[in-house]
């Protein structure tokens, strides 16, 4: 394994007091990367990937990814979330689109999450099924964005996601 620099960290400050520890690299599959800390037994795992696509290009936005996160103490397995790299507009929803299903996510500051664990479950499966996940907000300003992640390797990654943070 190797262990991430600070913009690893920085990607995986979504999860609050559990970025001060060390996060390890534990593999890629296609786009995404799979990551856990060093606490045994595991507190967070998580795999992460960027989008391949974003509109409009040139928008001002920080680092943009979505995630798929284990919290093996809660019994959490596969816990989707989005971080767009702005504040959304209070009043709109974030959707992920997989084939013909959207799922509406409820924001917080730039990130979004599923309401719902049987939603969250419904998501992760037609992510699996996919090609390609469309992630639509709306920013504070009024800056609709889409951006476009590839489903490449996810499956592998969660099968690794699975067998790192095993609870």
């Amino acid at each position: 394994m190797r262990t991430i620099t600070a913009s690893a960290i920085a990607a995986f400050a979504f999860v609050g007091t559990a970025a001060a520890q060390n996060v390890d690299l534990v593999e890629k599959q296609g786009v995404w990367s799979v990551y856990a800390d060093s606490a045994n037994p595991k507190e967070v795992c998580f795999i992460a990937a960027q989008p391949q696509a974003v509109e409009p290009l040139g928008a001002n936005r920080g680092p943009i990814f979505f995630y798929i996160s284990a919290w093996p103490k809660e019994g959490v397995k596969t816990e989707p979330s989005v971080k767009v790299g702005y504040p959304v507009a209070p009043d709109k929803d974030m959707t992920v689109t997989v084939g013909t299903e959207t799922f509406k996510l409820f924001v917080k500051g730039e990130r979004g999450f599923v309401h719902d664990p049987n939603e969250e479950l419904k998501l992760v499966e037609a992510m699996k099924k996919g090609s390609n996940a469309f992630v639509k907000a709306i920013s504070a300003r009024g800056t609709a964005t889409t951006d476009t992640y590839s489903l490449s390797g996810l499956t592998a990654a969660l099968e690794k996601l699975a067998s790192t943070c095993a609870g």
